[in-house]
């Protein structure tokens, strides 16, 4: 056993730790991450109730809330344009549900409801809110907008240099430098958080308006494309733009689910259209110069949903008969399924996994829309009634406080309060000394979620640079 002593600990590594305190992860999307794939490094609730806190503006439909910092952002629908303020972005505190501003952006008269593309940092550090009056299965298109996140303020004040036709169903993700990336019915833009300038824009041919987005990882991000016999994963260059190649072909012709990526690589596609024979959900390997199926199952139809991955690298999804189902991700064995059906009038799964592989999910309904919380194996552990849901949840942001945005007045989160883990602590026997070190470096070296110390998404230096800060106070 190697012995870490405190005066050999590297005077740069606490230097940075110190300059650096330990960002909570956010929600920055539909989907949670630029992965699409509902992992989340933060701890949810544990029960259903009581509220942190409830209330808000009112909405007469359900939408996404996204999560930065302390801030969860939302529009709040009273009616349908032309009227240019019944759609306003609201900010509200993660903590205690105050408005903190709202912003109504600007309207032309063709234009449709406001719609949040999601939150990511912009130009010079300043955390953006991009949004936009497009949308409506593409049939309108409209500038997209900057807002920043702390004060309401415009950052683009005349919008994006190019028009988008995308919607609140079709999600948004964002490059590593914040830069939105949007895939619409036909077309994929990069749009620069800097100014609103396209950096590239590329056709491509989805089978169903708005419901197109795509997923990233690392330099590409893939999208599902109508191809001769059927549909294909497409995978598109993130800096140029330019086609890269795209999978094996998937029988059927409509589809109105997007793609998400794995932490381990894996692209899954529930390619359904409410026909059996060609409904299934698709794994598919990418090899870095192709992408083939690796195995598929049958899936249970639904629209504009957002499915998860376990911490294990498992995969949820949608099964017939409204189950959920969590599968192998090497060759889609069945491990577990919800010990009874669940009950959607319209079914919209959407999904977040907590750093404890626990499942929160929304069936997307609307009479009998419901949150779940489920264990790893799929017991369930709560429900609460929402109806109306539509895709107003999950959001899980900072201290796993999850967000749902209910029609009318029906906005709340839950958090469960916690005493802050002993890091230094790390092997969690009651002592602090160099077995701990020992421990840390076991995980950190080996790339796991659980060496990711200071919950900033990535396993890397400045981890072991929190670590030893927390070491060194005892705790």
């Amino acid at each position: 056993m190697r012995v870490f002593l405190h005066r050999q600990l590297p005077a740069t590594l606490l230097l940075i730790a110190a300059a650096s305190p330990a960002p909570a992860q956010d929600w920055t999307n539909a989907g949670g991450n630029q992965g699409r794939n509902g992992r989340t490094t933060q701890l949810g609730p544990d029960a259903p109730g009581p509220a942190l806190w409830s209330g808000g503006r009112s909405s007469i439909i359900a939408w996404q809330p996204v999560i930065a910092g302390r801030s969860v952002f939302v529009v709040r629908q009273t009616g349908f344009p032309p009227e240019s303020t019944a759609s306003p972005v609201v900010a509200m505190s993660l903590d205690d549900g105050r408005e903190l501003w709202h912003a109504d952006l600007p309207a032309n008269p063709n234009d449709w409801t406001a719609w949040i593309a999601g939150v990511s940092l912009g130009a010079s550090g300043v955390r953006q809110v991009y949004a936009s009056r497009s949308g409506n299965g593409a049939s309108i298109s409209a500038k997209l907008y900057a807002i920043d996140a702390a004060t309401g303020a415009m950052r683009w004040p005349t919008g994006s240099q190019d028009l988008i036709d995308a919607g609140p169903y079709d999600g948004v993700v964002f490059a590593d430098n914040g830069d939105p990336v949007i895939a619409s019915f036909r077309t994929i833009k990069r749009i620069r958080a800097s100014d609103g300038t396209t950096m590239w824009s590329v056709a491509r041919v989805a089978s169903v308006s708005g419901n197109c987005g795509g997923a990233i990882r690392g330099n590409a991000i893939y999208i599902a494309d109508t191809v001769a016999g059927g549909q294909a994963i497409k995978k598109f260059n993130l800096t140029t733009g330019a086609f890269m190649y795209q999978s094996t072909v998937m029988a059927g012709f409509l589809i109105q689910n997007t793609p998400m990526v794995s932490p381990d690589g894996t692209i899954y596609l529930s390619r359904v259209q409410n026909n059996q024979n060609v409904d299934f959900f698709f794994a598919i390997n990418d090899s870095g110069s192709a992408m083939t199926i690796r195995w598929f199952k049958p899936a249970g139809y639904s629209t504009s949903s957002e499915f998860a991955v376990a911490n294990d690298n498992s995969v949820y999804m949608w099964a017939p008969g409204n189950f959920l189902q969590r599968r192998s991700a090497a060759d889609g064995t069945l491990l577990n399924q919800t010990a009874a059906t669940i009950p959607a009038d319209f079914a919209a799964p959407r999904l977040a996994v907590d750093s404890a592989g626990r499942v929160f999910f929304s069936n997307g309904a609307f009479g009998n829309g419901r949150s779940y919380s489920f264990n790893e194996d799929l017991t369930q552990r709560w429900s609460l009634p929402v109806p109306n849901i539509n895709i107003g949840a999950p959001a899980i942001g900072a201290d796993g406080t999850l967000v749902i945005a209910g029609v009318g007045t029906n906005i709340f989160a839950l958090r469960t309060t916690r005493e802050p883990p002993c890091i230094g602590d790390f092997n969690q026997d009651g002592g602090v000394d160099g077995q701990d070190v020992e421990a840390f470096f076991h995980v950190w070296e080996a790339g796991s979620d659980t060496g990711d110390v200071n919950q900033d998404g990535g396993v890397d230096g400045q981890d072991v640079a929190f670590f030893f800060l927390r070491w060194e106070a005892g705790c």
